[in-house]
């Protein structure tokens, strides 16, 4: 395409005829004249050709969805162009007892969790991980107490009130451990995940200045 250069002048009442239409000549070279005023993309090379100059593509020449993924190398999408709340740098947290939690012999008992490492979402509140991005999110939980006596204890994650996880169980030592880990789908707005545990002679668990810490962690691992 070219720049039009015309040598007849039409009228208003001009009948466009072939004759007449042999007059519009096709320029084969680009002039400064074919470049819209104060445009800042498109230069005249001194060989009458187009190109980008150097202040490049701006938003304005970009259609909206214009840019296609095929067109975007993976070693460019890096941490840093991830936005919030997408996996990478979606929600995050660490919750562990300050103080002990009675439990009741044959029962399962909510952990108290009462102090964050950290919640980088704010969705952990009330001992439960409520999170408000829709995703796959890796769980793992520690529960402890100092039970000597033959006893039998188990962690268990709880999803919207009902067992989701159960973890290993513990034979009899000074200081009883289990854990639990896994991967949970979540909907980003009602679901919730809380620990749970189960001792079948009674305690309480270790705060995290005890022998041992009882805790919960998870964060985002995949989106939705």
């Amino acid at each position: 395409m070219g720049v039009l250069d015309t040598t007849y002048t039409f009228t208003a009442t001009d009948v466009v005829t072939s004759a007449k239409l042999n007059n519009v000549i096709d320029q084969t070279t680009f002039t400064s004249s074919a470049i819209a005023t104060g445009n800042n993309t498109l230069a005249v090379t001194a060989s009458g050709q187009l190109k980008i100059n150097s202040s490049g593509i701006t938003a304005n020449e970009l259609a909206d969805n214009s840019v296609i993924t095929a067109k975007i190398l993976d070693a460019n999408v890096t941490q840093a162009k991830l936005a919030t709340n997408t996996v990478g740098n979606g929600p995050a947290f660490r919750a562990y007892a300050g103080t002990a939690t009675s439990l009741t012999t044959n029962q399962f008992t909510k952990a108290i969790l009462n102090n964050e490492t950290f919640d980088t979402n704010s969705n952990f509140a009330s001992s439960t991980f409520t999170p408000t991005v829709a995703g796959y999110y890796q769980i793992n939980a520690t529960v402890s107490t100092s039970s000597a006596a033959p006893s039998a204890l188990l962690a268990l994650l709880y999803k919207n009130g009902l067992i989701h996880s159960i973890g290993s169980g513990q034979v009899p030592s000074a200081a009883l451990r289990s854990s639990v880990s896994d991967i949970i789908q979540m909907n980003g707005t009602t679901d919730t995940i809380e620990l749970f545990v189960y001792h079948n002679t009674g305690s309480s668990i270790n705060t995290q200045t005890g022998d041992g810490a009882t805790y919960m962690s998870g964060c985002l691992i995949r989106s939705a």
